[in-house]
């Protein structure tokens, strides 16, 4: 993000304070200078050189980078984009965070050097519709009915867990060869909300760019609960993710609640965050198990026999925090549900 939009942003908020109501950073640390209104105003007097970087920078790292601010502001700034590529200029990262980083990648790079020399599955659609599978996946190594309806290109990262750690140079990296092939398609599928996210925030995407990233709930296809699925008459309910779009949650909810012999139960407080945010869970642990804690709770009370939802890192989330409340309920991505529990 250039530092001419950056500045056309900051000016465009009009400090309503629509975002303190919805940061789950400050229903925890109740401080408004992790709020997006206060990181607004944070930037901007450091754009006036009134204040100095030392007095920003803490508070950029605390922000959870979940799109709530941004989902709820009325004048539509971009403040996920400025808070992050802020916080990868003020801290860049560091050899420690770039060692863990890389630790975590390495099974993901390894897999996508594998994966170059294996047989692509068969496409049944479109040659140009396209796979975005995001890197948990890769490195679980699944096999699912997307494999084997649309082509997986090996795409880069998302470039989420570099911009949020200060890499700078390896999101752009990763960024660039998305681009190139997204440039190319005339659809890509996405399964993960997080990965969706990122990609509609590059900013060299044009607005037809965008209109070519679909969730997999835009895929026409009429399931049914299968014969022997352990699901039936059973009540499932759905984790939304942060950074799932309102349009890609309706159209989840549309989903479930059409699968006959089971029962889609909207989960209290759906907007609430699961906690984990990536790798924020490393760095602010005390945070991160407080916002867990609560979302905990909500599950606990809910009658759901399954837990779904639409990002590896929620359920990841989601499991520990349910580990914490000794509350055990089945966590499944909606991928996989699909995938095991139903048929055409």
């Amino acid at each position: 993000m250039l530092d001419e939009d950056i500045k056309k942003n900051i000016q465009k908020c009009t400090r309503c304070a629509l975002c303190i109501q919805n940061c789950p950073i400050y229903e925890i640390k109740k401080d408004e200078n992790n709020t997006a209104r206060g990181l607004i105003c944070k930037l901007s007097g450091y754009d006036k050189k009134h204040l100095l970087e030392s007095e920003i920078k803490k508070d950029l790292k605390i922000c959870l980078n979940c799109s709530k601010c941004e989902t709820n502001c009325p004048s539509k700034v971009k403040t996920s984009s400025i808070f992050a590529y802020k916080n990868a200029v003020l801290n860049p990262s560091k050899i420690s965070q770039r060692i863990l980083l890389a630790t975590k990648l390495l099974p993901i790079k390894i897999l996508y050097f594998l994966n170059f020399f294996k047989k692509k599955p068969k496409n049944n659609l479109e040659t140009n519709v396209l796979y975005f599978k995001g890197c948990i996946a890769q490195a679980q190594h699944k096999k699912t009915y997307l494999d084997e309806i649309l082509f997986n290109p090996n795409f880069a990262c998302c470039g989420l867990p570099y911009l949020t750690c200060g890499d700078l140079k390896n999101y752009n990296k990763a960024k660039n060869k998305n681009i190139e092939l997204i440039k190319k398609a005339n659809k890509v599928v996405f399964d993960c909300a997080s990965c969706k996210s990122a990609v509609e925030n590059y900013p060299e995407l044009t607005e037809e760019d965008k209109k070519k990233l679909i969730f997999i709930t835009d895929l026409k296809n009429n399931f049914k609960l299968k014969e022997n699925s352990k699901y039936k008459n059973k009540t499932i309910t759905f984790h939304k993710p942060c950074h799932l779009a309102k349009k890609d949650f309706e159209k989840i909810e549309e989903f479930l609640s059409s699968i006959n012999e089971i029962k889609y139960s909207r989960l209290d407080n759906i907007d609430s965050c699961c906690g984990f945010g990536g790798s924020y869970f490393v760095y602010h642990p005390i945070i991160a198990i407080k916002i867990a804690l609560k979302k905990a709770k909500t599950i606990k009370n809910s009658k759901a026999d399954l837990i779904l939802t639409a990002c590896p890192s929620c359920t990841m989330g989601l499991r520990f925090n349910q580990l914490f409340s000794l509350n055990f309920k089945k966590t499944l991505e909606l991928r996989d549900f699909i995938n095991n529990e139903l048929t055409k």
